[in-house]
């Protein structure tokens, strides 16, 4: 009895969790707006009573507090119509009865976003020119793990891959016991570089790591009968289709997922992150000289050393020491201007000249001291990082 009891309210206390947790991707904008129109009011009540340390703006994304607060708010609803259904003797099994297939296509459809971000480095992008010429030590640790997975394509597409096949698997019913156990050792590697790292994803991959975990635990005792006692046993599975419709529904549903995770990319026809064009200015520059007032200083007498485009338009300048200052930046071709605006809501209009010789450019300040940074782009595709080189033995080192 209580074990029925407590397999039905998790049954719905997950299924509440894939109607109510907001996915940021593929436009299922629906749930956030959802979730902020029934829970926006009490998270906000125990936030502020509870959690004054809490972020004040609430989007439920993952390890804030406020999806902490919301998941725990939706166990005690699941324990509360659980209750309510066997008080007024109202049937959920078909809840239980259906939540195998519904997790699956859920984390199916979570498995293929991230593996087809990996295969194609949407996920693990190529370090940006800021990070390639940062201090090692300099930098967080997520950013750190983020940067050195990027610098591997042949890593992101068999990581990508393997996620890909577990997502296939899942969304098969003949193979979803399997997807769940490959799923659960993904998930497992996730949630440790989640919180090895400290990526901020941790309450998301927990969440899908007990989804996988709940729907391999019925089938525990038979697999460890067979792998360990090496009993000839048969797993229990969930009966199949007997209607070819139905059959055809599930394999038209399937492949509706596959393609829906695909559309991003086929839409954008970037399937290589790295070689995707970049923004024009974008890279990296040494500065040469610092012209102020019509007076030429050298470069050791100037605090910069170098800047940087980014790709999400910013415009990064690094000091002797290091340190890194950014601004963001709206870019007018057509007059060759840069508008910066830092974090005091300031805008710096400033000119760029690069039809000067191959790889210069001039940033020329229109105040009233009128500054000149001339600089030299880098050769960031030379650094030793972006080499793509595989030795097999350690004699082939040079």
């Amino acid at each position: 009895m209580l074990k029925s009891y407590i397999n039905k309210t998790f049954s719905v206390f997950f299924t509440l969790g894939f109607l109510f947790i907001p996915l940021t991707f593929y436009g299922l904008s629906f749930q956030y707006w959802l979730t902020r129109c029934i829970f926006l009011q009490p998270i906000t009540f125990i936030q502020n009573h509870f959690f004054t340390q809490a972020i004040k703006t609430i989007d439920f994304s993952s390890d804030t507090i406020a999806l902490n607060i919301l998941l725990s708010l939706l166990l005690a609803m699941a324990f509360v119509l659980t209750g309510l259904s066997g008080v007024f003797k109202i049937n959920i099994s078909k809840i239980t009865q259906w939540f195998s297939s519904v997790s699956a296509w859920y984390l199916a459809l979570v498995l293929l976003k991230y593996g087809f971000d990996k295969i194609f480095k949407h996920q693990f992008y190529l370090p940006e020119p800021n990070i390639l010429y940062s201090n090692f030590g300099s930098l967080t640790k997520d950013i750190l793990f983020w940067s050195t997975m990027g610098l591997s394509h042949t890593y992101s597409v068999i990581t990508g891959g393997i996620e890909v096949l577990t997502a296939l698997l899942l969304l098969v019913k003949r193979t979803r016991i399997l997807g769940f156990c490959l799923a659960i050792a993904a998930l497992i590697n996730i949630v440790i570089v989640n919180f090895s790292f400290d990526i901020s994803v941790k309450t998301f991959s927990l969440f899908l790591l007990a989804v996988a975990m709940f729907n391999v635990l019925p089938h525990v005792k038979v697999m460890y009968a067979f792998f360990v006692q090496r009993r000839q046993v048969q797993l229990v599975t969930e009966p199949q289709n007997k209607t070819v419709g139905a059959k055809w529904a599930g394999w038209l549903g399937g492949c509706c997922i596959v393609l829906y995770s695909l559309l991003p990319y086929l839409a954008e026809g970037n399937f290589n992150d790295d070689r995707a064009p970049r923004p024009l200015l974008h890279g990296a520059y040494n500065i040469r000289q610092f012209i102020i007032a019509n007076d030429t200083l050298k470069s050791d007498a100037f605090p910069y050393i170098r800047f940087f485009v980014h790709r999400q338009n910013y415009i990064i300048f690094q000091q002797k020491d290091g340190k890194m200052i950014d601004y963001f930046f709206e870019l007018n071709p057509a007059k060759k201007q840069l508008m910066l605006h830092d974090y005091g809501k300031n805008v710096i209009t400033i000119a760029y000249d690069d039809s000067g010789a191959k790889g210069a450019l001039k940033l020329m300040f229109n105040n009233s001291a009128k500054w000149i940074i001339e600089a030299d782009t880098l050769a960031l595709k030379e650094l030793p990082a972006l080499q793509d080189n595989l030795h097999y033995t350690i004699d082939e080192i040079k």
